[in-house]
């Protein structure tokens, strides 16, 4: 049975672009030289950091606009006045803070839970062998139908990142989903992302790498999109196995190039301190034989699910040596490549380089080794632990680089759209029948950050550099200013910042209608605080200058009409061109 598919060589794309979606961007992976001297840290887990870059701030804000710009798609109404009630010191609002998101079952999201259960979503609550039979396997299906699971689950992830409670583990999701990268918008991914996002990434975000590291590695779509798929004694395929040791887990700091395995130094507990060509090969031969249930020509007992299987009369039965290990033949049955998954997992590489990772999405783009170091120790003392990973992100979101450092990061196009969506209360049911919605997405291509569509496997760039170019920059921009302008169909306004302008305790006398009191007002509602006098001036000029019958500019300090919005004073047009451009602040841009 044909079925439709494209199967890229991801290691070939990746040597190629190093980037996807428009974006110049290096892929980042730069294995150390075999003939460089090795470090006296630890297994040389330790990668040189590159010169941090300098805040663009004088003060630090406040610790809420930290936490909630960092570790949340930023701050929804009320939630800055909700942080700052958790206690009477900074430390006592952050703890109570994360120790609740950190346990998100403990938090009511029954408002997302009902946005979900539209049922324009109709593949949400699909089993993977239900997804597999009605989006996979069928030859006439449209395409439409065939990709609408990849649909449903963006707008699901839109529909969470703006309205869930649980905002820390929908971070966390964006970050598994880049750190175990799968291009979704091919077939068959497409057809099972629902599964993917729900039954492979969201059980274990705060949960224990090993058990997430096992599910990615049985997982439909990755086993696809790796290549792993098709990989058996007689030609064992490496593409899964070299990003499983360079990209999630040990990372290419730890690739030594082609010197040989048994040259490897090894640490005061006898691991390798890292890993070569000939371990990739090893691991490939571990993992041959773990495929998918997909009707293949060479198996008659094949069930044709979508489902992991495990095709015995295709694994390399002999022999291995992985990372200094001897692993025995004939094993039990994926007893081999489990193994594998334990030597990473446990391995004191694996914690510094998703240590890093971690601090470099919630902290800075030059992670501090002393922080990297003490994290990493969290991690690998409870690499068995069912709570790994949420006592991992306790240490780092409570450390004092977490409250002390600021504006070294910059939120990436889709940060900046939720985090918008969210700070202006918008009102916007997203699923994948919707007309606004459909240009929404479309819409968010163009920024070069859509989610799920990195095509080489190491997940979108999370630096400044990357997504402070021009067309990032200007295509956010243009979705800024149409979110504000978008109605529904009754005619309301998706984003009405203009009635909760007007519906604000501290906007209601009319007398505080001013430019620049507005500006202030919408600067402290979308950054958490409010900035110099000098910022909310520059802002505020821009509604000065409305269209009058004599040309003379406004006052800053000169009341205007809310309700108007007619030639000569397009007062409400203006309001919202405010704050779009707030939005698109340099503050608002900080993480």
């Amino acid at each position: 049975m044909a079925r439709p598919t494209l199967n890229t060589n991801r290691r070939s794309f990746l040597k190629v672009s190093g980037a996807g979606i428009g974006l110049a961007a290096g892929s980042g992976l730069t294995p150390a030289r075999a003939s460089e001297p090795l470090s006296n840290q630890p297994a040389m887990y330790l990668a040189t950091p590159p010169k941090p870059a300098s805040s663009t701030l004088t003060s630090l804000p406040p610790l809420a606009a930290m936490t909630l710009n960092r570790a949340a798609f930023g701050a929804a109404p009320g939630d800055i006045e909700d942080f700052n009630a958790r206690g009477s010191t900074d430390i006592a609002r952050l703890t109570s803070w994360v120790d609740e998101q950190l346990d998100p079952q403990s938090i009511d999201d029954s408002d997302v839970e009902a946005r979900l259960n539209n049922p324009a979503f109709r593949t949400l609550h699909k089993s993977l062998t239900q997804l597999w039979a009605d989006h996979y396997v069928p030859d006439n299906i449209p395409w439409e139908e065939r990709v609408r699971p990849a649909w449903e689950t963006l707008y699901a992830t839109m529909t969470r990142a703006i309205y869930s409670k649980r905002q820390l583990k929908e971070i966390m999701v964006d970050f598994w989903h880049n750190h175990f990268n799968v291009y979704a918008y091919e077939t068959p991914n497409a057809c099972v992302w629902v599964h993917y996002d729900r039954n492979v990434i969201r059980p274990y975000t705060l949960g224990n790498f090993r058990q997430m590291l096992e599910a990615n590695a049985k997982s439909t779509a990755m086993l696809y999109y790796l290549d792993n798929v098709d990989s058996s004694d007689e030609g064992p395929n490496e593409n899964y196995a070299r990003e499983l040791l360079e990209l999630h887990t040990l990372g290419a700091e730890n690739y030594l190039g082609v010197i040989q395995q048994w040259e490897v130094p090894q640490d005061d507990q006898g691991r390798p301190i890292g890993y070569v060509d000939g371990d990739v090969l090893e691991v490939a031969r571990c993992f041959t034989g773990w495929t998918v249930a997909n009707g293949h020509w060479s198996d008659p007992n094949d069930p044709d699910t979508g489902e992991f299987y495990y095709r015995d009369f295709w694994h390399d039965r002999f022999q291995k040596y992985v990372l200094g290990e001897f692993i025995p033949a004939d094993q039990a049955a994926m007893q081999d490549g489990l193994r594998v998954l334990d030597k990473l997992a446990e391995h004191p590489g694996t914690a510094t380089h998703i240590c890093r990772k971690l601090i470099r999405r919630l902290v800075t783009d030059n992670p501090p080794e002393s922080l990297v170091e003490s994290a990493a120790a969290v991690f690998h003392d409870n690499w068995t632990a069912p709570d790994q990973i949420a006592l991992t992100l306790r240490h780092i979101l409570l450390s004092p680089e977490f409250r002390s450092t600021w504006g070294e990061k910059m939120k990436r196009p889709f940060e900046t759209l939720m985090g918008t969506m969210r700070n202006c209360g918008a009102e916007f049911t997203l699923h994948p029948d919707d007309e606004d919605s459909q240009v929404l997405s479309w819409l968010m291509q163009k920024t070069g950050h859509f989610p799920f569509s990195w095509v080489p496997p190491n997940g979108f760039p999370d630096t400044r550099d990357t997504w402070q170019g021009s067309t990032p920059m200007v295509m956010t921009w243009r979705i800024i200013t149409w979110l504000l302008q978008v109605t529904d169909a009754g005619n309301n306004f998706r984003l009405d910042v203009l009635n909760q302008t007007l519906n604000a305790p501290e906007m209601a006398d009319p007398s505080n209608h001013t430019p620049r009191k507005l500006a202030a007002f919408w600067f402290r509602r979308s950054l958490g605080y409010e900035p110099d006098a000098a910022q909310i001036a520059a802002a505020a000029e821009m509604l000065t200058h409305s269209d009058t019958y004599d040309g003379t500019p406004w006052g800053l300090d000169q009341p205007i009409d809310l309700t108007q919005d007619d030639w000569p004073y397009y007062w409400q047009s203006g309001l919202r061109t405010l704050v779009a451009m707030i939005h698109m602040s340099p503050d608002f841009l900080q993480r």
